[in-house]
């Protein structure tokens, strides 16, 4: 379904959205995933169809999911690498299944996290607002 549907349907208000965000996306983590999915569609390349992924792992000791892979571009060498995404709708301080991810493919190089937090970057781990899909997929969808 559609955000701006699911937005009506339920009768939420983007304005109280955006001007009190750290209040109203939390317990909406799937509206805020579905709204990334949508936003990494639109601002993909022009006449190219994008396949968004997603990674899940269960072991007795606990579970892990990426809410999206992607294949972008990270260095000079025009070389291409999977990037996991993470949607939170709250802080997102812990992301365990990111840091888990990370770990399992050493390959990628680094993790992207969409949440109502500012821009950061700490160690692999390029946190991005939610408002800002468009400037990340700038920079890795070249």
């Amino acid at each position: 379904m559609d955000v701006g549907l699911s937005q009506a349907v339920l009768g939420l208000k983007s304005g109280k959205w955006i001007n009190n965000p750290l209040k109203q996306f939390v317990n909406k983590g799937e509206l805020v995933e579905a709204f990334v999915g949508q936003e990494l569609h639109a601002y993909s390349r022009p006449l190219q169809t994008i396949e968004l992924y997603y990674w899940h792992k269960e072991t007795r000791d606990q579970s892990a999911e990426i809410d999206y892979l992607i294949q972008g571009d990270v260095d000079t060498e025009d070389e291409t690498a999977i990037l996991p995404i993470e949607v939170k709708s709250g802080l997102g301080t812990t992301l365990k299944s990111l840091h888990t991810f990370l770990e399992k493919h050493p390959e990628s190089p680094l993790g992207i996290k969409f949440s109502t937090q500012n821009y950061s970057v700490h160690g692999k781990i390029h946190s991005y607002p939610l408002y800002a899909i468009a400037a990340m997929v700038k920079q890795y969808w070249k």
